[in-house]
């Protein structure tokens, strides 16, 4: 075998990374004006205040008579009658939902997301697909850029879709911004920004612009924590890969009560896995719930109250992978991928909002950040995960975590052979349980709310990490 051979086949290692999202602060360049103001520029949403912003800037910009619980059919024939267009402006309603624990979190989606999948669905009926268009979507305080900002996380699945929208259609010029609440909307600067190829957001703040990075994060082994020996824990969606590795990791260490909640009848695989974990430590419990269904979660809440009398954490683990393109995703789809992130995530805040939880953990996804193609549902699902952790940890007294998981190639629903190999050649490892346990015992015990964890090579461009910038954590 010759030399160049050998440096074919020969990987370089993956390394664990642990990495913390970050939003800084960039300069507004006045550049190129997108759209021109000879585009044909429609706006869909807002109110009268910012149509007349707007025409300011664009005097001949149209208002489409279109509203969210329009079909695909009325939409296209809608559209039709404006073609051809060359930028649409989506403006996402404003809403002011008095707690994190609002059922309005969930009916918002028919306002947002959904509203705007159907325009993405009507505008590819109509050809757009094959010619170029531009879109600037607008939502309002859906983006905490630090730990203490406060949001409204209903809209923040837009920035998942826009994002795997991004890398379907890149002869699309798309730029997601997320305004302050309350606060002058910066004229002219919002068409001087760039579209962003990515589809990754640009964050008005104090009359600032945010971009998001990730940043690698170093920390000291820690020999505090915040598993309790003989907790009580409640996992949604425990049965599945991760779910069983965290509940493993928790038997073994703390002589943990676990309880699985899931969809499915408890058949003879659920029985192994909890057969196996049975002969390490005490034999998790599994309860058959639907938790996008709030009083199903409710039953079986009561059901823990009543045999354990007290819980003190929750982890939501619950995932359904249906992936496919935005082409041929159908409506009934993207809700299912997005129902398991949204509807579960309130209702957990919902029914558990009374219970002294030591904590909740969020079991999220690198897609919040990689927004990879083919995942529009899942994408949305975790991006609206996200930001609806950061805000509940400012509401709860209890700490409240996310970890962004990197590629699981051993366990859950990725776990084959091809998708490893697709993997591995984009310079992505598997991660393996104990080194996960580990970065997840820092997470819990840290002072961040948010972390990251993958195996990359150094030269990896599945997802971008400013390896310039550390943020180290002392104990």
């Amino acid at each position: 075998m010759d030399s160049t051979s050998r440096e074919a086949i020969i990987t370089p290692p993956f390394e664990p990374m642990l990495v913390s999202p970050i939003w800084e602060v960039i300069p507004h360049e006045t550049g190129q004006r997108i759209p021109s103001i000879d585009d044909n520029l429609v706006i869909v949403g807002g109110n009268e205040t910012n149509w007349s912003d707007i025409r300011k800037q664009y005097p001949h910009a149209r208002v489409l008579p279109i509203h969210s619980g329009n079909t695909v059919e009325e939409i296209i024939r809608e559209l039709r009658q404006h073609a051809p267009i060359d930028h649409i402006l989506w403006i996402a309603p404003e809403e002011h939902n008095s707690s994190i624990t609002d059922d309005a979190i969930i009916e918002g989606q028919e306002a947002g997301v959904i509203y705007l999948f159907k325009i993405i669905k009507s505008l590819l009926a109509l050809g757009y697909d094959s010619r170029p268009i531009g879109w600037t979507v607008i939502t309002i305080q859906a983006q905490p850029i630090h730990k203490y900002d406060e949001v409204n996380p209903t809209h923040a699945s837009i920035h998942g879709l826009m994002g795997t929208l991004a890398k379907e259609y890149s002869h699309w010029k798309i730029r997601v911004i997320d305004l302050e609440s309350a606060a002058t909307w910066p004229m002219p600067e919002l068409f001087t920004l760039p579209s962003h190829e990515e589809g990754n957001a640009y964050v008005y703040r104090e009359q600032q612009w945010h971009h998001q990075e990730l940043v690698p994060v170093r920390y000291n082994k820690q020999d505090e924590t915040l598993y309790k020996n003989g907790g009580v824990y409640v996992v949604i969606g425990g049965a599945g890969g991760i779910g069983e590795v965290w509940s493993e990791y928790v038997i073994r260490m703390y002589e943990a009560k676990v309880i699985w909640i899931g969809r499915r009848e408890k058949d003879a695989n659920i029985q192994a896995k909890i057969d196996r974990l049975a002969s390490i430590g005490p034999t998790p419990s599994y309860i058959v719930a639907d938790a996008t269904d709030q009083e199903e979660l409710y039953r079986a809440y009561e059901e823990i109250k009543q045999q354990y009398g007290h819980i003190h954490g929750i982890v939501h683990s619950a995932i359904v992978l249906l992936d496919k393109s935005l082409a041929n995703m159908d409506e009934e789809r993207f809700r299912a991928g997005l129902r398991v992130k949204v509807d579960v995530s309130v209702n957990i805040a919902e029914v558990f909002e009374q219970e002294p939880l030591d904590f909740v953990l969020f079991f999220s996804s690198m897609n919040s950040f990689v927004k990879a193609a083919g995942q529009s549902n899942y994408v949305a699902g975790c991006t609206f995960k996200d930001a609806f952790a950061s805000q509940l940890a400012l509401e709860w007294p209890c700490a409240v975590k996310v970890m962004n998981w990197g590629y699981w190639g051993t366990v859950g629903t990725v776990a084959s052979e091809e998708y490893q190999r697709r993997m591995h050649n984009r310079g992505v490892g598997s991660i393996e349980p104990p080194e996960a346990m580990e970065a997840l015992e820092a997470l819990l015990i840290g002072p961040m709310n948010q972390l990251a964890f993958a195996k990359m090579t150094s030269s990896s461009a599945w997802v971008n990490v400013n390896r310039r910038k550390c943020i180290t954590i002392y104990q």
